[in-house]
């Protein structure tokens, strides 16, 4: 059995951006989940050039860290993020 890894890779994670299609492709979520987390909070931050939203390679990786856990029951560990 092959495991996908939740981790984005790049050559520049600060100036590489996925578009929604592929971050749900990666994660493995249903594009609706993302549509969800922008309207009520919860997802990975994400910009918007006009009409189409993108996903920052490096907040979602930020994303990714701040919802890891150590195991069950345990707060998600917290990374520091840039101020706005």
């Amino acid at each position: 059995m092959v495991f996908k890894v939740l981790q984005l890779e790049c050559d520049d994670p600060e100036h590489t951006f996925l578009t929604e299609r592929e971050l749900a492709e990666n994660l493995r979520f249903p594009l609706s989940r993302l549509v969800g987390w922008r309207k009520h909070g919860g997802g990975p931050r994400f910009t918007k050039f006009g009409r189409t939203v993108a996903y920052k390679v490096a907040e979602v990786n930020v994303w990714i860290d701040e919802h890891t856990h150590e195991r069950i029951g345990d707060r998600p560990a917290r990374t520091m993020r840039s101020p706005r």
